[in-house]
């Protein structure tokens, strides 16, 4: 081999590696600009819920009351669950800052809205109710309510009462296993923990 072979070679191998870290950085820049949104929407996902959640409250009306239903799609622990939960909140929500029903729950199937929903009705004003999609493709929704903050407080899988709100709720999104997932699942996938500083 002479000299002149190994530059020519050299050359050809440089090129070759410019352009693969070239393709390399386009489709990195691809991915990021793709996430982008999707983790934008994740983070908002987790805000709404964790604000809403927050501002729950108690009614003596009767259909406002909080009541939280367990239903588990397996016969063991960790299997996906389909809990439900409908509250009260005064957070603001798309329907206004008056008050708001929100029931979440989880629609199965390949119907175009599936996945963890949150639907929206008016307390005691007039107005349409709503149905927002909050993770698309999730499969399940566990959501835990803590009786007491002392020490003996234990984590409760139903909650139905006009009395008295949980201590904290805990709600936690359930997907397919996936070797990587997207980020914004993982972010979804974190569960969500909130203590109410009222219980009334």
């Amino acid at each position: 081999m002479t000299l002149l072979e190994v530059i020519v070679a050299l050359s050809v191998t440089a090129t070759a590696l410019a352009a693969g870290a070239g393709t390399l950085g386009f489709l990195s820049d691809r991915q990021a600009t793709s996430a982008g949104p999707a983790l934008a929407s994740a983070h908002a996902v987790r805000t709404s819920l964790r604000n809403w959640l927050a501002a729950a409250t108690l009614t003596t009306e009767g259909d406002a009351e909080l009541r939280g239903v367990h239903a588990s799609l397996g016969g063991d622990a960790s299997a996906a669950s389909k809990d439900e939960l409908t509250f009260l909140t005064r957070a603001t929500t798309p329907l206004g800052s008056t008050g708001t029903i929100v029931h979440l729950y989880v629609i199965g199937g390949a119907d175009s809205l599936r996945g963890i929903v949150a639907e929206l009705r008016p307390w005691r004003s007039a107005g349409s109710s709503m149905v927002i999609p909050l993770a698309t493709d999730a499969i399940g929704l566990r959501i835990r309510y803590l009786s007491s903050t002392a020490a003996q407080g234990d984590w409760r899988t139903d909650w139905v009462t006009r009395n008295v709100l949980p201590a904290a709720f805990r709600l936690e999104a359930q997907f397919p296993s996936l070797d990587q997932p997207s980020s914004a699942r993982a972010l979804l996938a974190v569960p969500i923990t909130v203590v109410l500083a009222e219980r009334r």
